[in-house]
């Protein structure tokens, strides 16, 4: 059951409440003042940039899109001065263009911090803040036939042939690699000298166009392939070759510490020449001052 409150239990109970809020109002006014707003700075390209293939290249960031506080300054050559020393964190965002019927193979993005004094070259002398390598997949683009065949019977040093067209269009032409093959060359279709011996040939005579022919170089006794399923795989041969279009990368830094009179910049390589990096809004270099 309740126990009956006395008077001199409610008087130590509003002791103890007192000097427990008093001991609050000492911790809050010794809490330090509220933290300055951080600052942030983003800069992008006036046009799009490249540089030549496996080449580093410094990035001309030369629009201000927005800018608060400060503490970071660009300059005419694309770098940022940094005009209060502090905790920052940095992030570079690339926007590539597409490079139709090229793979990337490729591309590098990555951030540098020029320290006070450093003169501008080697930049491999200066920190590296953070790389990004995106490699890219050079697989050869590919076309395919499919349909049915029946080659005649074929003598000694006798051939046959036929020509096909291989789709997606415009992605082979001659030079490139062509494989073949026939649904009825097989040890429960032909004997074991006529398989043996049967040569299988394909090549690309055209544009979209292949050539498949069936040789047979001496089987006195003659080859007869039965009607089957042609199957060809037309594959480009060219040295850069792929699917990949335009990317994005986003590089961002850890917080690191910058010093008065550093300067930090952005900058690319790849390995196609041509390649570009896009003066769009997801092309920028972003800088923020957290500490």
């Amino acid at each position: 059951m309740p126990v009956p409150s006395c008077p001199q239990s409610r008087a130590a109970r509003r002791r103890l409440l007192g000097g427990a809020a008093a001991g609050l109002a000492l911790v809050l006014t010794g809490l330090p003042a509220q933290a300055a707003a951080r600052s942030r700075a983003r800069y992008r390209l006036a046009g799009d940039f490249g540089v030549p293939a496996n080449t580093f290249g410094l990035v001309p960031w030369t629009v201000t899109v927005f800018q608060t506080g400060s503490d970071v300054t660009l300059q005419p050559d694309g770098k940022v001065l940094i005009s209060a020393s502090g905790l920052y964190e940095l992030v570079f965002c690339a926007d590539w263009d597409a490079k139709s019927g090229n793979d990337i193979d490729l591309r590098k993005i990555g951030i540098r911090r020029q320290a006070l004094g450093q003169p501008d070259e080697p930049m491999e002398a200066h920190e590296r803040l953070g790389f990004i390598d995106l490699p890219g997949s050079d697989p050869p683009a590919m076309a395919r036939y499919q349909g049915a065949w029946a080659p005649p019977a074929l003598g000694p040093g006798q051939f046959a042939s036929t020509d096909v067209s291989v789709a997606p269009a415009g992605l082979v032409a001659p030079g490139d690699t062509v494989v073949a093959s026939h649904t009825s060359i097989s040890s429960a279709r032909l004997g074991d000298e006529a398989l043996t011996a049967l040569i299988v040939h394909a090549k690309v005579i055209a544009a979209d166009t292949v050539r498949v022919t069936l040789y047979n170089p001496g089987v006195a006794a003659g080859i007869a392939v039965p009607a089957g399923t042609l199957r060809v795989v037309a594959m480009s041969s060219v040295r850069t070759r792929g699917s990949n279009g335009d990317a994005w990368m986003l590089l961002h830094t850890a917080s690191t510490r910058l010093d008065t009179g550093d300067r930090v910049y952005g900058l690319i390589e790849h390995k196609v020449d041509g390649t570009l990096l896009q003066a769009t809004k997801s092309s920028y270099l972003q800088i923020d001052r957290i500490g």
